[in-house]
């Protein structure tokens, strides 16, 4: 992430953030006093899903914190959160318990007409009894946590920054436009999204616990993402979000199952190597043995129906193209206060892009090379890429930028000069213009990996193969800069069936230039399917 000073936080994102982020701590910050005194087990319940939503909340907006106040924050969520898990993890279990005591007790009369049984089991009797004393040991902990946390000072410190974003700083000077916003949540949405999705191909196997514990918490991050970016949209994704919610509870009923599978196999192993010395010490043995026997298979067995039911839902979510109208959202249901007034004229754009540009003014002399150079490689090349005008206009915008994360130090400045792109308050460029251009200043360099890039898979192929075939030629045209000294003078471009000639005319020595434009010509070889040849 991009790390700022103080005398950057007015924006429009960080006053939309501070206002998500206040009612979140309002939620955490409520339950404090119900959970200290542990009548109910909802307040511990509340207060963890409150600490979960803030801590995947919070990074979203760090860039409009002091870095070592924010990690302050995020050091203390955890602590509270962890603290808050192992409780509540314990409580759902006793709970579990409680509620097949009450279940089977209501079934003993009628058993008693069938012939079977539904006895409370000693494995159940043993299961609750441990659980309980954990559960008296976890609260002395969560008290801890709490007093720690009252210490720190850290809700009144968050409460105050949330309450006044601007921390006295600059104020009366105008706030930035909001339409670098949904930008943003678009490219946090999709990153999301993706990740989820690339659990897809373990759905259909019943034995990928882990993978399915994975695609849980995936969906709980980009559920929790959602929310944070809800206002944003019209009807505030209210119907995806219902069905990642869904995903969200049948993956955790899944993992609960099999933390119990996971514990009662464990308890099973320890009672069987449990040296016995008497014959009535082996009659219990194996009456205990027979009930954690029988309390596994029905383990097994809930598991088994609700992977079933599981797989069902995320088949339908499929045939539905959930994840699809999801994407479209991102794009078009953007509400009138967070959208562009009115269609801008690319003429009109030339000046943002400038300014932005200015951001990092080592960069501006290079950034007029390589824009010469690719805008050649774009017009000597028309009919092999067959692209308009808009799109020369989209490269000469990435060009301009592609160097300004620059500002922030060397290290990872391409994927920082993307972030600024999307998120810059003042371009008057809608969603998906700001991805493409976003997208060719995050590959003029290093290796490409557009499907790890979530603006990637917002766009239609169409735009991602203008993405592909843009990126191909400004990590040339940067290439050929590589020293920064405007070395080479001119450039003609010709191409055949199997290969496209670039020929260069230079003023000094430039071996170092060409040997980077053959290196970065791999991804133009990729996408047009010619043998590159610079000479």
């Amino acid at each position: 992430m991009i790390a700022v000073h103080e005398s950057e936080l007015v924006t429009a994102e960080c006053i939309f953030g501070t206002q998500r982020l206040l009612g979140l701590l309002d939620a955490f910050s409520g339950e404090i006093e119900g959970v200290r005194s542990s009548g109910d087990i909802e307040h511990i319940h509340r207060m963890r899903v409150a600490s979960r939503r803030l801590r995947a909340a919070l990074p979203l907006f760090r860039t409009c914190f002091p870095e070592k106040k924010f990690n302050r924050w995020t050091e203390e969520i955890q602590r509270i959160t962890r603290a808050l898990g192992d409780a509540r993890d314990t409580d759902v279990q006793i709970a579990f318990l409680i509620k097949l005591e009450k279940k089977k007790s209501s079934q003993k009369d009628t058993d008693e007409y069938t012939g079977t049984t539904s006895e409370w089991s000693d494995a159940e009797s043993i299961l609750l009894s441990r659980l309980q004393k954990k559960r008296s040991k976890l609260q002395n902990v969560v008290i801890s946590a709490l007093d720690n946390l009252e210490k720190s000072g850290m809700v009144a410190d968050m409460r105050e920054s949330f309450t006044n974003p601007l921390f006295g700083i600059r104020r009366g000077r105008s706030r930035s436009s909001s339409y670098g916003i949904p930008p943003v949540a678009a490219a946090r949405i999709s990153r999301r999204l993706d990740v989820m999705l690339s659990y897809e191909r373990w759905v259909h196997d019943s034995d990928a616990i882990t993978e399915h514990h994975a695609m849980r918490i995936a969906a709980k991050k980009l559920r929790y993402t959602m929310e944070v970016y809800a206002p944003l949209y019209r009807l505030g994704l209210k119907k995806p979000l219902l069905r990642v919610k869904k995903i969200q509870e049948l993956l955790g009923e899944l993992h609960d199952c099999d933390v119990w599978i996971d514990t009662v196999m464990a308890m099973l192993l320890k009672e069987r190597s449990t040296p016995r010395v008497t014959t009535s010490s082996k009659n219990i043995q194996a009456i205990r043995l027979g009930s954690f026997r029988q309390f596994l298979s029905e383990r097994e067995k809930e598991r088994r129906r609700l992977y079933r039911r599981f797989v069902r839902f995320w088949e339908a979510l499929g045939r539905a193209r959930i994840w699809a109208e999801l994407r479209r959202a991102l794009l078009e249901r953007i509400r009138i206060k967070f959208r562009l007034p009115g269609k801008r004229i690319d003429a009109s754009i030339g000046p943002a892009v400038s300014v932005l540009a200015a951001q990092y003014p080592d960069g501006i002399l290079h950034g007029h090379t390589v824009t010469s150079l690719a805008l050649t490689l774009f017009d000597d090349l028309v009919l092999l890429h067959h692209m308009k005008a808009h799109e020369r206009f989209l490269l000469e915008c990435a060009c301009s930028l592609h160097d300004i994360g620059w500002k922030y130090g060397q290290k990872g400045h391409a994927k920082r000069s993307a972030e600024m792109v999307i998120s810059d308050a003042n371009l008057p460029l809608d969603v998906t213009d700001r991805g493409i251009i976003g997208l060719v200043c995050r590959a003029h360099r290093g290796n490409v990996r557009f499907n790890s890039m979530g603006m990637f898979s917002l766009l239609t192929t169409q735009e991602q193969d203008t993405v592909r075939k843009l990126a191909s030629l400004i990590r040339i045209a940067d290439a050929l800069d590589y020293t920064r000294s405007g070395s080479v003078g001119a450039i003609h471009c010709s191409d055949t069936h199997d290969e496209v000639i670039i020929n260069v005319s230079a003023t000094k020595d430039i071996s170092a230039e060409m040997a980077r434009a053959r290196e970065k010509g791999d991804l133009f070889t990729r996408v047009f399917e010619r043998t590159l040849v610079i000479r």
